[in-house]
């Protein structure tokens, strides 16, 4: 029994941690430019694998690309964090994002992905502004071989793509409630 609680108060502590450590929203300054390159090399992957993508994107009213998510799991606890650039449906960025989540149940394993968010309409991409975004969304998994996905639908105003994934943890289904947004030039 001493054991199970001491690995109940290890998993609660470590989501504790990652929650507090990565609360900011944009990278910091210095990092912005290698973060951009990352964001955008990460979108033409995204293209170049999902037909059909593009055109989605262009459609709508924007999107966060992620180029590196962080997922873990230990025991009873885990979480995710990654930090987005937000782009108009034409690549002009208006903001930043960030994914921060911690989650509690038997879990095990660590893997790192990308991910891509598509915003289906005007309205969507108000809620996610404010903040105000609800529900969850189940992703659509993009192998490493061009072709080989299908465009997602939309659920909940909104279109998940992951890429890249390795590690012991198979899925994505993401809480939009832990999905924040910064405009440019916005300062903590």
């Amino acid at each position: 029994m001493t054991n199970l609680r001491a690995a109940i108060l290890t998993s609660l502590s470590l989501i504790a941690a990652m929650l507090v450590s990565a609360c900011s929203t944009a990278p910091k300054a210095e990092n912005q430019e290698v973060f951009i390159d990352e964001a955008r090399a990460a979108t033409r992957w995204f293209e170049r694998q999902v037909p059909g993508l593009k055109e989605q994107i262009n459609n709508s009213a924007g999107y966060l690309i992620y180029p590196s998510v962080g997922q873990w799991g230990i025991v009873f606890g885990g979480g995710q964090y990654g930090r987005a650039m937000v782009n108009k449906p034409n690549g002009t960025q208006i903001g930043w994002g960030a994914l921060n989540t911690g989650s509690f149940g038997l879990q095990a394993g660590v893997r790192g992905f990308k991910m891509l968010v598509v915003i289906q309409d005007e309205a969507t991409m108000e809620k996610f502004k404010a903040n105000k975004l609800s529900g969850s969304v189940s992703g659509v998994v993009v192998v490493a071989q061009e072709g080989t996905s299908a465009v997602g639908r939309f659920e909940n105003g909104v279109a998940i793509y992951q890429g890249a994934s390795s590690g012991l943890m198979a899925g994505v289904n993401v809480a939009l409630d832990y999905l924040r947004y910064q405009p440019l030039g916005y300062t903590e």
